[in-house]
Parts: structure tokens; C-alpha cells; sequence
């Protein structure tokens, strides 16, 4: 049979073509992974550009705003500077009008960006220039920067205007909206379109000596803002509050002409989101996609200038941001798939004649396999290297399912020995964890309570000896009412009444500080019973109220965290027979696992808002049959669901965060209390009510039920 499938496979074809091959599916799936990948990373990268061009905007937007900023802020320290000179002036009592008159000039000639400075006192209360009711000493620039100063009355509607009212109204410097007027001053009259730094300024009385206002052109903004934003493109908009224009490079008259942002284009909607964004974010800066009534796509950059509120605009047209990050990213990714494309070319085509020449073999193989059986002659029609391994595939099938038998087999045998090795790393660690505790809380018990069995035997006589004192002194001030006066003078140095009464006090502090150093002695040795490793009759309420101890500091209420309420029920109980360190050792777990389970509702905030006071209830009593001992502890925390009910006695298993429990600490009280007492530990807990664990001891291991009464 052996030769008749030799001689018949020679009549099979043995190589198969390359476009047939897996090789060929492989290169299209690969390419087009890599064609995907290269699309998404260049789209990402495409994004980061588009992100950091974004920045770009931003920056050179910030850039000229602060440039503004820094000029406003000279522009309205000059204001200052010249309101603190006429207050100086007039403090010195100056109350000449030519002297302020000149002072304006002077100012306005060195203020490099004001056109026109001036200041009006109110009429109501002249205290600078009294003998004009309307006084406005002021001086203008010319177009030619010659400086003209004049004194005099001015009209009395001046007082009335914005300029002079708001910034009294509002008792601190403001920015006046721009106006247009005519300017009669000048040879010959033209028409400025200005705005003004307005502050009024108070003598030491704080009385009101004027207004003082500095104008500035809205020409010279729009020659400062008159320089592309970015790449030779776009333009800078300052626009005011009130969204009239400040100015628009674009068309400058419009900012002279006053000019509303909002009626420019379709530019309101614009002005609204602007406005939406500042109000609801805090942030002063960003940037709003936009498309003009024409269809031109915009970006708008927007920055609030913290001087006068005044918003500073950057339009800049998208294509100029967006447009060469575009081009960019298509070249690149062209060009990235046409090199992955030739070169995974050349790999794939060398993959496979390798992958062919090292298969040829077992294909051949797999053809004398093929002739044995109809489903090997199906499976061997294909035309892929894939499908001539198949074959192998079914040979394999067989012998992977007897090992896989077999390794379950194996499996469960692990299982069991890591259980047994988890039961065995649990009891190590409770004996160790008892050994330690209990050396240390018995080391310290008695290295505690030497010293203060020495100051508590000596407290009694040394309170009787300062009575005896006291008596003494209280004999020779009956004996001798009127003794020395140096004495009486060191009596009343020592104050000698309240030394006595206060001494009292303190001997009574002592003796109550002593005893209770002794109650916490004796309850760290009654919680240790580092001596009885062996059952001995106990009082299980000791142990329960030593490990309270123990745990007051966690109990305690804190400047944040409300005090956890201890409740004790206990019943009438005998001593238990048990391992009293043992037994200990699960109180401080459970009321451990209770004070961590209420933890999260002690702070203040908390309590109120689940109108909870943290609680532990700890209730003992006798069995129906007198035969056990049974503890409750019950806490009101947030309680257990059912699914983790089902794991509590589990080794290892805990809800506790990484590092804040090891998942042993129920499982070791389970195994103290069911298997070291034949007792029973059980949970009852439903979520949002509270956690109680029960707790049932006999009240004798070794000796009969009968003997208990």
C-alpha cells in the first residue's frame, strides 16, 4: 500500500504559484494594515499640526496684546502722574489757573501716545481754581504735534457728559467709550475720534478735587494693529466691550466712523459666541471656526485685554493655517505607502520563496497523507500552503486531546496543593502575627508596670505627707495671724491660697492618672495572655473591652471625623473554656473590619448627608440550651453584597484596596472559632444596613455540659 501512494504522488503538483500562495494574502492584508496605520498617523499628525499652528495663532495674539497692554498701562500711568501733580500742587496751595494750565501742556508734550489732556472741577465744590465755576484748563495735539494749552470756563453741559460723571459715579479710573467731535481748538477745526482714561483724584480729605481724562486717537491703534497676524495673513480687530470697532486695519475709517463689530459682514453671530465663551469660561483667550457670508472659512483668535475689557481679534483665513499642513500630510503619506509598498514587496516575495522551500517537505508528506482518507483529499484540493498543513492538523488532533486529559487531570491536582499551600501560608501567618503581638503588647505591659506600681504605691503617703504640710501650715496661721513681713511678703509671692487648693487638685489628677495606667496594663495583659497557650477558663467580656482599648485611638472622634459609638449589651456569661488569646485576636479583626467599614461615613459631611452616626453594637448572651456562648458585634456601615458574602471565609480574599488588606483576617477568625473552639462564625449583612457577625463558642471544650451550673 506503502508504494502504490508513492508511485500515484508524483502526479500532484508539489509548488504552488505566488499569486496563489499565502504569501500573496499576506502582502494585501499587510499593505493594507500599514496603509491604514499610515492613514491614522498621519491624520494624528495632521491634528498635532493643525494643534500647534492653532498655538501659533494664539501666541502672536497674545504677543500684540500684551504689546497693547504695556501701552495702555503707560497711557493711564501718565493720567496718574499728572492727577498726583495737580493734587500736589494743590496740597501746597497752588490755586493759580495758569499754573495748572501749564502743567497740562508740559504733560501732554511728553506723553507720546495722549491727544488731548485736561481735567474739570465740579462746579458744585471748587476747591482747585475757585474763582471759575467752569473751569477745564486742557491742551490739544495738532496734526502737526504742536501742543496748544488753555484755561478759561468751558460749557457747563461738559459736566454733564460721561467723560466727567461715570468715573465719580464708578470712584475709580475708567475707560470712556470712543466718540466723534469736532474739535474747535485746532487751526483749522477737524474732527478727532478718540477715547479717554478718565480717574477722578481726592485730596488728603478724600473731598473731590476734579476728573482728570487723557485722550487717545483711535488713528495711532489702528497703525499699531496694522501688521499681518501670521505667515504674511490676516489682520488684528480691537473692538470694545459695547462692540463698537477700536480699530480695523482692513478699513480704518470704519473703526473712525464708530463702526459696530457685530453689522460688519456676518460678523454678530461671530460677536455672540465671542461674548458666550468669555462669560462661560475662565479663560481670556481662544478661538472659533468661522465662515464669512461669502463661504470664506476663518479661524478667529480672541484675547479680553485686561486694561478696559476691550476684546483684541485675530482673523486669519484657514487655508493659511490648514493649507500647507494638508499638503504636507498627503505628500507624506504617499510617499510613505509607495516605500511600504516596495518594500514589503520584496520582503513578502522573499518570505515566501523561503516559506515554500522549507514546507516542501511537509506538503509532500501531506500529500501521501491526503490519498488516506476523502476528507484528506477534500482538504488537499486547496491551493495554499495553509491548506495542505491541515492534514497534519487532524494527525495532531488525537494526541493534543489525550494530553489534554491529562493535563486537567494535573491541573486539578495543582489546584488542590495550592489550596493546602494557601490553608498552610494563613495559619504561618496567624501564628506569627499572635506571636509578635502578643510578645510585644506583654513586653510592654510590664515594662509599664513596674514603674507605675512604684509611683502608685507612693501616691498615698505622699498625698498624706502634704496634708500633714498643709495642716501644719494652717496651725501657724491660726497661731500667728500677723507673722513677719517678709513671710507675708513670700506668701503673697507664691500666692499661697491658690498653691494649697491647686495642689489638692493636682494630687487628685495623679491619683486618677495612675489608676487608669494600671486599668490599661492590666487590659493589654488580659488581651495578650501571652502565658496561656493552653484552654483556660476566661471572661470573654475582658477580652472584648481589652481590645476596645486598644482600639480607642481609631474609636475617637477627631477634628474631621465624628467619634464611633460603642453600644454594650452583654449578657450573663460564665468563664468560657477557650484559647483566650486566640479568641482576642478575632475581636480585634471583626471590630477592625467594622471600624473600616464606618470609616467612610465619619467625616462631618458625610454623617449629614446620610443622617448616620457610626455604631458598633456588641451584644452577648447564652444559648437556648446553655450550652454556648454567643457575640454579636453589628455595625451600621454600608454592608456586604451577595456576591462577596459567598467569599468572606475565603484565604486571600479582601475588597480592601492593594496594600490596605491582606484577605486573611476573616479567614483566620473562621478557623480559630470553627475549627480551634467547634464553634460557628456566620455574617448577616444586607447592603446599605449595616454588617453583624455571630460568633458561638461552647462554653466547655473539654468538660460536659452537665457541670456548667
Amino acid at each position: 500500500m506503502r508504494t502504490k501512494l508513492l508511485e500515484f504522488t508524483p502526479n500532484r503538483p508539489q509548488k504552488l504559484s505566488l499569486l496563489k500562495s499565502v504569501g500573496w494574502k499576506l502582502f494585501l492584508s499587510v499593505l493594507g494594515g500599514t496603509l491604514v496605520g499610515l492613514l491614522c498617523g498621519s491624520y494624528l499628525f495632521y491634528r498635532e499640526l493643525v494643534k500647534q499652528s492653532k498655538a501659533e495663532l494664539i501666541s502672536s495674539l497674545e504677543v500684540q496684546a500684551e504689546s497693547l497692554e504695556g501701552s495702555f498701562r503707560t497711557f493711564e500711568n501718565t493720567a496718574k502722574l499728572v492727577a498726583d501733580a495737580a493734587t500736589t500742587l494743590y496740597q501746597a496751595g497752588e490755586r493759580r489757573e495758569f499754573v495748572y494750565v501749564d502743567l497740562i501742556r508740559r504733560s501732554l508734550q511728553t506723553s507720546r501716545l495722549g491727544t488731548g489732556l485736561g481735567f474739570g472741577q465740579p462746579p458744585e465744590k471748587r476747591l482747585i481754581i475757585p474763582e471759575r465755576k467752569y473751569a477745564y484748563p486742557f491742551a490739544i495735539r495738532e496734526k502737526s504735534g504742536k501742543v496748544i494749552a488753555k484755561g478759561g470756563d468751558t460749557d457747563p453741559g461738559d459736566f454733564q457728559e460721561s467723560y466727567f460723571r461715570d468715573p465719580i459715579k464708578a470712584g475709580k479710573p475708567i475707560w470712556i467709550e470712543p466718540v466723534r467731535y469736532n474739535e474747535t481748538t485746532v487751526d483749522p477745526p477737524r474732527i478727532f475720534v478718540s477715547t479717554s482714561y478718565t480717574l477722578p483724584f481726592y485730596n488728603n480729605k478724600k473731598e473731590l478735587l476734579g476728573v482728570m481724562a487723557l485722550d487717545l486717537e483711535l488713528g495711532f491703534i489702528s497703525e499699531k494693529l496694522s501688521k499681518p497676524v501670521m505667515r504674511d495673513s490676516g489682520y488684528f480687530v480691537l473692538v470694545s466691550p459695547q462692540g463698537n470697532l477700536i480699530a480695523y486695519p482692513p478699513s480704518p475709517q470704519l473703526a473712525l466712523d464708530l463702526k459696530p463689530f457685530p453689522e460688519i459682514n456676518n460678523y454678530a453671530q461671530l460677536w455672540q459666541k465671542i461674548n458666550l465663551k468669555l462669560k462661560s469660561s475662565s479663560e481670556n483667550t481662544g478661538i472659533i471656526s468661522w465662515q464669512d457670508k461669502e463661504g470664506k472659512q476663518e479661524f478667529w483668535a480672541y484675547r479680553k485685554i485686561s486694561n478696559n475689557n476691550w476684546i483684541l481679534l485675530a482673523s486669519v483665513p484657514k487655508w493659511v493655517v490648514i493649507g500647507p499642513l494638508l499638503r504636507f500630510s498627503v505628500v507624506g503619506t504617499v510617499l510613505a505607502a509607495m516605500g511600504a509598498s516596495a518594500v514589503l514587496a520584496i520582503v513578502v516575495f522573499l518570505f515566501v520563496r523561503r516559506l515554500n522551500r522549507r514546507l516542501q517537505p511537509i506538503m509532500d508528506e501531506c500529500n501521501l497523507l491526503a490519498e488516506a482518507s476523502a476528507k484528506s483529499e477534500e482538504l488537499m484540493n486547496r491551493e495554499d500552503e495553509i491548506g495542505r498543513l491541515t492534514i497534519s492538523f487532524y494527525n495532531l488532533l488525537g494526541q493534543v486531546t489525550v494530553n489534554e486529559k491529562r493535563l486537567r487531570k494535573e491541573m486539578e491536582k495543582s489546584a488542590q496543593a495550592y489550596q493546602a499551600l494557601q490553608e498552610a501560608q494563613a495559619k504561618l501567618i496567624q501564628t506569627e502575627k499572635m506571636s509578635s503581638l502578643g510578645q510585644l503588647v506583654a513586653g510592654v505591659a510590664h515594662e509599664i508596670n513596674n514603674p507605675i506600681n512604684f509611683i502608685y504605691g507612693n501616691l498615698p503617703h505622699a498625698t498624706n505627707y502634704t496634708q500633714e504640710l498643709l495642716r501644719l501650715i494652717e496651725l501657724y496661721q491660726q497661731k500667728y495671724p500677723n507673722p513677719e513681713p517678709e513671710i507675708q511678703d513670700f506668701e503673697e509671692e507664691i500666692d499661697l491660697e491658690f498653691l494649697i487648693t491647686d495642689l489638692r487638685k493636682i494630687q487628685s489628677s495623679m491619683s486618677m492618672g495612675a489608676n487608669r495606667i494600671r486599668e490599661i496594663v492590666l487590659s493589654l495583659r488580659n488581651f495578650s495572655r501571652f502565658d496561656e497557650a493552653e484552654m483556660k477558663d476566661v471572661n470573654i467580656h475582658e477580652g472584648i473591652d481589652s481590645t476596645l482599648l486598644i482600639l480607642q485611638n481609631r474609636l475617637k472622634e477627631t477634628s474631621t471625623n465624628l467619634g464611633i459609638t460603642i453600644v454594650k449589651e452583654y449578657g450573663n456569661l460564665p468563664l468560657l473554656e477557650c484559647y483566650a488569646g486566640q479568641l482576642n485576636q478575632v475581636f480585634m479583626n471583626i471590630l477592625s473590619n467594622a471600624i473600616d467599614a464606618l470609616d467612610k461615613f465619619r467625616s462631618k459631611e458625610e454623617a449629614e448627608t446620610h443622617n448616620l452616626v457610626p455604631t458598633i453594637i456588641i451584644h452577648t448572651e447564652l444559648s437556648p440550651d446553655n450550652s454556648r456562648a454567643v457575640v454579636k458585634i453589628k455595625d451600621n456601615g454600608c454592608g456586604i453584597s451577595e456576591e462577596h458574602k459567598s467569599k468572606l471565609f475565603d484565604p486571600f480574599f479582601t475588597t480592601k484596596p492593594v496594600g490596605k488588606g491582606t484577605g486573611l483576617g476573616l479567614s483566620i477568625c473562621y478557623q480559630i472559632v470553627v475549627e480551634k473552639h467547634k464553634g460557628d462564625l456566620r455574617c448577616v449583612s444586607e447592603v446599605g444596613k449595616g454588617t453583624e457577625f455571630i460568633i458561638e463558642i461552647p462554653v466547655y471544650q473539654t468538660k460536659p455540659v452537665s457541670k456548667i451550673y
